[in-house]
Order: structure tokens, then sequence, then C-alpha cells
């Protein structure tokens, strides 16, 4: 399942350096969030829980990719895990501009050099 940590630029940080990483919540696109959008489809979806998890961001959201064996619970709109989370599962990252409500895309492979960067704005 597709799902979607909220983080501050501390626990982004945080996160790359550790490889792992412990959330309180994980937004995902759970069964009672589906039947209550049936007009959305799956890449909707994923985008609404997308921008759900970054209006309660501090700014950045990971996209990741859960298994259901680390799911311990399903809410209206996320998911409670029963284990840490590992970079490996790390699917990209997503920076949030609450200005214009917009996410900007950024590959695994580029968030290494973001963080680089974005100490100095």
């Amino acid at each position: 399942m597709r799902a979607y940590l909220a983080m501050s630029i501390e626990e982004l940080r945080d996160f790359y350096a550790q490889k792992k990483f412990a959330p309180e919540i994980v937004y995902a696109p759970t069964i009672k969030f589906i039947t209550e959008n049936p007009e959305l489809d799956e890449e909707e979806a994923e985008y609404e829980i997308s921008m759900i998890a970054a209006r309660n961001s501090g700014g950045y959201v990971i996209a990741l990719e859960v298994a259901d064996q680390q799911i311990s619970q399903h809410l209206e709109e996320s998911v409670v895990l029963s284990e840490t989370v590992i970079w490996e599962s790390v699917e990209a990252l997503f920076v949030y501009d609450s200005n214009d409500d917009e996410l900007t895309w950024y590959a695994t492979q580029e968030i290494g050099d973001y963080l680089n960067t974005a100490g100095a704005k």
C-alpha cells in the first residue's frame, strides 16, 4: 500500500541519516477513505491522501510502500504501523508549499542533495 509520512525537516534529516523511523501516524487511502470517496480513482485517492499528509506536515511528505503485515490498525485516512519504517521503503519526497498548496516531487536519489541545500534557504 502506498502511504504518506508527514514530517518536519528535522525528522526527515533524522530518517535519512538513521535509515529508519518510527512514525506515530501514516496517511494512506484506507478502506474507509475509499468507501467515503467513491468518485475518486486510485490515483486521485492517493493524491488526496498525500495532500492531507502535506497539510498536516512540517512541510515534507515521504511517499513509501507499506506491507499489509506492517499495519496494525486502519483509521479513517491513516494507518497505525506495528514496526518502524525503513529507508528502503521510501519511493519519493514531496516538499509542500503551503502558500500555493502544492507539492514538489523529488526522487529518492535526489533526497540527499536536497537535504544538503535545504538548510541554506
